[in-house]
């Protein structure tokens, strides 16, 4: 009995010893594999680009990708219209937070309509035009003429409107926005007149200080607007003017003509002759813009 016992102990045993053998077999890496077969399990210990993963001293955890930086989206400027015309008052602080918007390589022109509103400026002698009315059917032409050149433009009123309940706050309001950055040359368009002597006629433009940009700009406008109308070039003026003053950008102030003087108040109202000021002003700008150099005073 006992031999029986001692030899069914060792078949256990051996039968034991077999398992255990076949079990490690199977636990121990193939040297036999492909070697151009990676397995599975070292998947998530590569790279996005296919190299391997750098060692780490946690086997265990897979080493986190650098975040790529974010390409923001181009905005999309093509529904901002190079020029708005006709509005309301609401419309041109809404016209004004939209070209805000602009990239700064985008060339602005600040247009600033003179009058408007209760204040209608001068008065035609023999037609009765009102200055304000001519300020603003002028300088509709003129933001046409400029934003077919490219250039975006701001007007500070677009209708018959002033920009406050007074004359003060009106003045106030349009220094606020030549003050503002975002111009790239400011035009203020008004009308002359001297009925004390109705002889005294032609264009003028003011600038604020020699020496400037501004003078350069008021210059090559001035010699612009002569060639367009045939009339003999004329100095520009230097004067202390708020409209002249307060811009930061280079600026100027357009006098298109005396709708004192009989002829000219008539050309003044003429769709004909407007279009024909405008496209010298316009021209003038853009030829500011490109660099062009200005004329000797007085010539």
């Amino acid at each position: 009995m006992r031999k029986f016992i001692a030899a069914l102990l060792i078949i256990i045993l051996i039968m034991f010893l077999i398992v255990v053998g076949l079990l490690i077999s199977k636990c121990s890496p193939a040297t036999d594999a492909d070697p151009t077969t990676a397995p599975s399990a070292q998947l998530s210990l590569e790279t996005p680009g296919g190299g391997a993963a750098p060692a780490t001293d946690n086997p265990t955890s897979e080493p986190t990708a650098e975040a790529l930086p974010t390409e923001q989206p181009t905005p999309d400027y093509s529904g901002i219209p190079r020029a708005v015309t006709e509005g309301t008052l609401d419309d041109v602080f809404a016209r004004l937070e939209q070209l805000k918007t602009l990239p700064e390589e985008a060339v602005i022109i600040l247009l600033d309509v003179g009058h408007g509103g209760f204040d209608g400026g001068s008065v035609g002698v023999d037609t009765g035009a009102h200055e304000a009315d001519l300020n603003l059917e002028v300088s509709r032409v003129l933001a046409e003429k400029l934003a077919e050149k490219g250039y975006y433009v701001f007007m500070t009123r677009m209708g018959d409107y002033a920009l406050d309940q007074t004359k003060n706050g009106d003045m106030k309001k349009r220094t606020e926005i030549m003050k503002l950055d975002i111009f790239d040359v400011s035009v203020s368009i008004h009308m002359n007149s001297f009925p004390q002597d109705r002889s005294v006629k032609g264009a003028r433009v003011y600038h604020y200080e020699r020496g400037t940009e501004s003078e350069r700009l008021a210059e090559i406008v001035m010699r612009s607007i002569c060639t367009a109308n045939g009339t003999n070039y004329r100095s520009t003026i230097t004067e202390d003017l708020m409209v002249v003053r307060e811009p930061i950008a280079p600026s100027i102030l357009v006098e298109c003509g005396f709708i004192s003087h009989p002829e000219e108040e008539l050309n003044l109202k003429s769709p004909q002759y407007q279009n024909l000021l405008s496209q010298a002003i316009a021209d003038g700008v853009e030829s500011f813009l490109r660099g062009d150099a200005g004329v000797t005073t007085g010539n």
